[in-house]
């Protein structure tokens, strides 16, 4: 979805704004973790409620899965996320880490986690992956695919490249 509309460039209290709204379109990101020099992703639930996204996510990870290796070895991360439906995409760039900050876990632990973690909160697989955004760029038709579908029509009959939606990069 490319858009004529100027680029957006947002930092502070309006990045925060503009990722939190975002984030209430996407259950799921895939994490993308450096190997070797090379990219590596996977999908992953994301923990928390989005209005009080302050610039930091989580999710739940096996402490013996890979990935808390490779968070270990460069804690450089990437996040994309996907909505089809709502037209929205995000690219968060940042660092990561690893807890086993037990309040926290207590905290985001839902009945569906349960499926991975069967004991709880207290599972001794179970840790936290902290991921604090840097920065990261935003693809967003408000009105989802009806405002891309008129826009698409409005350019059919009037010949002109279509305005499909808000585009821009956020600093946090």
């Amino acid at each position: 979805m490319e858009s004529n509309n100027a680029t957006q460039h947002l930092s502070g209290e309006a990045a925060l704004t503009k990722v939190r709204d975002l984030l209430k379109k996407f259950r799921s990101a895939m994490m993308v973790t450096i190997v070797n020099g090379k990219l590596h992703s996977r999908p992953m639930g994301v923990q928390g409620k989005a209005e009080e996204f302050n610039g930091v996510l989580w999710f739940f990870s096996d402490r013996e899965s890979g990935k808390i290796e490779e968070i270990k070895a460069d804690a450089e991360m990437s996040l994309l996320f996907q909505s089809d439906s709502d037209c929205a995409y995000m690219h968060l760039l940042g660092k990561a880490s690893v807890t086993d900050d037990l309040g926290k876990k207590k905290e985001l632990f839902t009945p569906l986690v349960k499926t991975w973690f069967p004991e709880g909160f207290n599972d001794p697989r179970m840790t936290l992956i902290r991921f604090e955004a840097e920065r990261g760029d935003f693809w967003d038709s408000p009105g989802g695919m009806l405002q891309v579908l008129a826009a698409f029509t409005k350019s059919v009959v009037t010949g002109k490249p279509a305005q499909g939606g808000e585009m821009g990069d956020v600093r946090l």
